[in-house]
């Protein structure tokens, strides 16, 4: 009798301490379980694509429904040894193939309109590079590829790190290096990637480089008329002035305020 009473105090003394156990097992369980779940949202909510307008933005528009996309416009502007080179031309289909109708192009007076006409060259695709690409030239963090060059020198129009400033220019017998920036903000990298946003003020130069990047001229000037109403991106902070854009801007290379050049003359209104 005895040895049975022993046996059932052994069996109540390893329940008593089984049961602590299993209990501490099941909570550490079920922590670990929502954990995991946790993790996996937050995983799907990260690697989720971000349909933000800020992110999808130029969209272009619906040719089935007629509704309009975005039409921004930034301006733009190529200094070489210290002078503002010409506005690039008004060009509005692919320099490669003049068939091909392009959303990123310019009229002439000084901006990059940005309004896409499909999918390809929306988004994250309507770069600074494509606008080059359009027009025929080339951008790099190194180099760049222009329409004509300075006044000093208006047949050298390419322009590599290292380069010598010609004579004739403000800084002439200098060495010059690629710099860009963006809202009078000196940026680093390749500037051909850039993704063009509205109402910037964009700048690229090729000048010495302890130099400061000058301010386009073109941003006191608003675009011209497309329909949009848009007005001068300037601003207090990226303004152009004496200070930062040494030299007075040559007045022959100021954009139109109203009706480009290329189409005053044949009384049209250019189409975007």
């Amino acid at each position: 009798m005895a040895r049975s009473r022993n046996r059932y105090s052994r069996a109540q003394m390893r329940a008593k301490y089984r049961k602590p156990s299993r209990k501490r097992s099941s909570r550490w369980f079920y922590a670990l379980l929502a954990f995991i779940v946790a993790l996996g949202v937050a995983g799907v909510v990260f690697l989720r694509p971000n349909t933000s307008a800020a992110n999808v933005a130029p969209s272009p528009g619906d040719p089935t429904t007629g509704a309009p996309g975005d039409h921004w416009h930034t301006a733009f502007g190529v200094n070489i040894c210290g002078q503002w080179l010409p506005n690039p031309p008004t060009f509005e289909t692919a320099s490669d193939n003049p068939n091909v109708r392009v959303g990123i192009h310019t009229h002439g007076d000084g901006y990059i309109h940005i309004h896409p006409y499909t999918a390809s060259e929306g988004g994250h695709h309507a770069t600074l590079g494509r606008f080059f690409g359009y027009g025929g030239w080339s951008v790099s963090d190194s180099s760049v590829n222009a329409w004509t060059g300075p006044g000093a020198d208006a047949t050298k129009k390419s322009w590599t790190n290292g380069d010598k400033c010609p004579p004739g220019t403000p800084d002439a017998g200098r060495t010059g290096v690629l710099k860009w920036a963006i809202d009078c903000k000196a940026k680093k990298g390749d500037p051909s990637s850039y993704q063009l946003k509205d109402q910037q003020v964009l700048a690229i130069a090729f000048i010495p480089n302890v130099l400061p990047i000058p301010v386009t001229p073109n941003a006191a000037i608003a675009p011209a008329t497309d329909g949009t109403g848009a007005g001068a991106v300037a601003t207090s902070a990226c303004k152009p002035s004496a200070v930062n854009n040494p030299g007075v801007p040559d007045t022959s290379l100021a954009p139109a305020t109203s009706t480009p050049p290329s189409t005053a003359a044949s009384g049209t209104t250019p189409s975007s």
